[in-house]
């Protein structure tokens, strides 16, 4: 089968970055500069918009070929939505970002390109960037066309398909399982999720009132000193003339701040002001207003294999993280329209951050259809680890937070009390990891408790001591991690096969996907390997050990589950439009289905899991909740 790899350079006056692929290749200023592509290892030829249709490609596409890019839906987008060329059907596309991020590999060419260690001739032109800025938006608010440049850019653009080729030519490929269902991660991002536009828009309004009202109170407040709440630097100089040093400027100290009875009253109300500023995630309104398509949709919110354990990951206004509801969101809706802050039930800024998934809605004549999986991690370790009483809990449909603390505390189930189970909640999810007092103290505080030290080193005592099983996974799997990186051979646990290819440390979950942890080594007795730090957010070395083995494993174990469900509903005729965590969002006709059909289907335990007790729950409305 030929394979052809292509590679797009535009020019528009909409920001992609807060746009996304779809809505700039959707805008009226967008247009194309070049395109690049090659048949298999031919080299690459330009096409430029003032040539005829470049009608070798089509008929290859025609023909069937493969065609490769790296994120290729923004080749996908400017395909259709710009040029208007004949659609290529998805089962077609191929994507070199996807495999590197299915092997755990930076997702960004060039950042690729130098983690594989291409050479020169090889890799990504770094003067692409200073291109970029000048040629492929206004430049000082101007449209730049300077021919040498342009030559340059076009250049640039055939380069990025020698190093896209060079990289997918180092690359395992996908599995037919998934590259299917990155087939279908592209037919939801292009369907996208709708949006309530009109709703947005009045969101947007009510905020700059709020606002306004709010920056004006902190100039009189601070005597001018301060316009808005804006700036770290400027409000923690301004505190601390009063007599007061902020720590730090983060939410969490915002807050004790506030709390503090040393605290001067004018800057408690000037941190009060930033709190209700802060509610209003004004910037999730923005950036969903951003991104519509002129369909009223949202394309290309989510990213496949967007975490190291397959998970997929949100982008543009971020749907894995919108904020959970505190007040009653319909009045609050049907009040918008007034766009008038006093017309709006509540606090107004808190009101705002409770609306904010309820702007994501079912299409004319739909409904949404939103079920997740309950506990999903949790019973997950616990069939890993063959811990069956944690088991028996969950096929029993009893409160694992009641059973941990049972285990505990020696306490009967029907005798655990209020306090008992909050310890066994937050044990429950702040311990199975393998984390410490540390990171039990810091969940407890994350549900607005303070625990001791005492207590917590109690408490993590306890949860081992009652979940022996788990431990024991924790440390299984770190030797076999070892062994198959020390001895070059095959390690087998309960829960995967590890063994080393290539650069790589891999971990043969029981789906038979592959679990990716590039350049491990060892060094002063410690498992190094090389990722996306998510505490730094940088791309470096990162320390492994049994309890973050066992997570990585456990989350990647739960993504498939979710993997093999979205093929499913999808199958059944329910569209699906999202996945947030272990949640399916599907959009589906009024006279199709069912609730009980639906969180059946998602309820099917595969063959490789058996024994693993799943359950979902879900709903159906206009609007999305939680």
């Amino acid at each position: 089968m030929a394979v052809v790899s292509i590679d797009f350079e535009t020019f528009s006056e909409c920001d992609i970055r807060s746009a996304g692929a779809y809505a700039y290749a959707d805008h009226p200023t967008t247009e194309v500069l070049c395109l690049a592509w090659a048949l298999d290892d031919n080299q690459p030829q330009l096409w430029l918009p003032s040539d005829p249709a470049p009608a070798e490609l089509f008929n290859l596409i025609e023909s069937g070929a493969e065609v490769w890019a790296w994120n290729s839906f923004f080749e996908t987008c400017v395909w259709n939505l710009v040029l208007k060329w004949p659609t290529v059907p998805f089962s077609q596309w191929r994507d070199t970002a996807a495999m590197a991020a299915a092997q755990a590999y930076p997702r960004a060419l060039g950042k690729c390109g130098e983690f594989m260690g291409l050479p020169a001739n090889h890799a990504k032109d770094k003067r692409g960037k200073l291109l970029i800025q000048r040629l492929c938006k206004p430049y000082r608010g101007k449209r730049l066309q300077d021919a040498l440049l342009l030559q340059e850019l076009y250049d640039y653009c055939l380069q990025d398909v020698v190093a896209e080729r060079e990289i997918r030519r180092r690359l395992r490929a996908l599995r037919p399982s998934e590259q299917r269902l990155w087939e279908l991660d592209q037919e939801i991002n292009w369907r996208g999720v709708r949006l309530d536009r009109e709703s947005i828009e009045h969101a947007l309004a009510v905020i700059e009132l709020v606002e306004k009202d709010l920056n004006a109170k902190v100039r009189k407040i601070t005597g001018h000193a301060l316009t808005s709440t804006a700036s770290r630097a400027k409000v923690m100089d301004w505190a601390a003339s009063r007599g007061y040093a902020l720590e730090s400027y983060d939410k969490q100290a915002v807050a004790a701040a506030v709390q503090d009875p040393e605290c001067p009253e004018e800057v408690r109300q000037v941190l009060q002001i930033r709190q209700a500023l802060g509610k209003a995630s004004t910037k999730k309104y923005e950036a969903m207003q951003a991104v519509l398509g002129q369909d009223g949709r949202a394309h290309g919110v989510l990213v496949f294999h967007g975490a190291a354990t397959g998970r997929w990951a949100g982008r543009h206004f971020q749907p894995q993280n919108l904020p959970r509801g505190t007040v009653e969101v319909e009045p609050v809706i049907a009040a918008l329209p007034l766009r008038d802050p006093e017309a709006i039930p509540g606090e107004p800024m808190e009101a705002m951050a409770s609306c904010l998934r309820g702007m994501l809605i079912a299409s004319p004549g739909n409904r949404l259809i939103v079920c997740d999986f309950s506990s999903i991690e949790a019973r997950t370790l616990a069939w890993m680890a063959g811990h069956q009483s944690v088991l028996d809990a969950f096929r029993q449909g009893l409160d694992i937070y009641k059973v941990t603390a049972s285990e505990m505390y020696g306490t009967p189930y029907n005798k655990v009390d209020k306090d008992q189970r909050f310890l066994g909640k937050v044990a429950t999810l702040a311990l199975g990891y393998q984390g410490g007092v540390m990171a039990f103290s810091k969940m407890a505080q994350a549900y607005g408790a303070e625990v001791d030290e005492e207590t917590a080193l109690k408490v993590r005592d306890d949860w081992r001591a009652a979940n022996k099983p788990i431990v024991s996974l924790w440390t299984e799997t770190q030797r076999a991690a070892e062994r198959a990186l020390r001895d070059g051979h095959t390690a087998s646990t309960r829960c995967g096969e590890w063994r080393v290819v290539g650069s790589d440390l891999l971990c043969k979950l029981p789906s038979g996907r592959l679990l990716s942890f590039p350049r491990p080594r060892m060094e002063d007795g410690r498992l190094l390997y090389q990722g996306h730090n998510n505490k730094t957010h940088q791309w470096g070395e990162i320390n492994a050990y049994g309890g973050s083995l066992v997570q990585s494993i456990t989350q990647a174990i739960a993504r498939d589950l979710l993997a093999e469900a979205v093929v499913r509903v999808e199958a059944a005729g329910y569209p699906v439009v999202l996945t947030v965590h272990d949640e399916i969002v599907a959009d589906v006709p009024k006279e199709h289905g069912s609730l009980e059909e639906f969180e059946a289907l998602m309820c099917e335990v595969p063959e490789w899991a058996k024994g693993l007790p799943v359950s979902a729950e879900g709903f159906e409305a206009e609007r999305y909740r939680k």
